[in-house]
């Protein structure tokens, strides 16, 4: 029952706060608050030895946001900055979300996730699947495909890393990179 709550975590936050009271920083709030209720005393994984190979391998993740910034309008079927507005992340919300996005985010995500991998192979799944919640009133059905595909196999890469470094940073790293690109790419965007 714990497993099955932990990866519904994503889902109750983006399905109360994203998709009905339509706030982003409401759902990426709630969504950290059940990842810091799950993990509490877990706060730690960042470290590890050098792995300068290892590292090589979470770069291309940094193409991420140069990648979106490029396809983005061959993506969406509304435009972002009006989709951005109807979630209230608009000037100075969506100019916060960066840092928050960009880094704690990723950490807290790989936090949470690590643990759920190594549990089952459908937390793969189940990570890509919460995104989609997020992204099908923005990206076109055939990108949306590419994303959860993208986004599964992310996963599994993550999950690789953090085996073969034994520790969550190459993986976080990996994710920040990621996740910091799309986040400047789509501020870039709208400005």
């Amino acid at each position: 029952m714990k497993l099955l709550l932990k990866l519904l975590a994503p889902y109750l936050a983006v399905g109360i706060f994203w998709c009905v009271l339509r706030n982003g920083w409401l759902a990426i709030l709630a969504y950290h608050v059940q990842v810091l209720f799950w993990n509490r005393g877990s706060l730690r994984g960042l470290h590890g030895p050098n792995c300068k190979r290892i590292l090589l391998a979470a770069v291309p993740t940094a193409i991420a946001g140069p990648l979106l910034y490029f396809l983005l309008p061959y993506m969406t079927h509304t435009d972002l900055t009006a989709w951005l507005e109807s979630y209230k992340l608009t000037g100075l919300s969506l100019a916060l979300m960066i840092p928050y996005f960009g880094i704690i985010h990723p950490f807290l995500e790989q936090l949470h996730w690590a643990q759920l991998r190594e549990q089952s192979p459908i937390s793969h799944l189940v990570f890509a699947g919460y995104h989609m919640m997020v992204l099908y009133s923005l990206i076109k059905t055939p990108w949306l495909i590419m994303c959860f595909i993208t986004l599964a196999t992310a996963s599994i890469v993550w999950q690789q890393l953090t085996r073969q470094s034994e520790s969550l940073t190459v993986a976080t790293l990996s994710h920040i990179l990621a996740d910091f690109g799309i986040i400047i790419a789509a501020y870039f965007i709208t400005v």
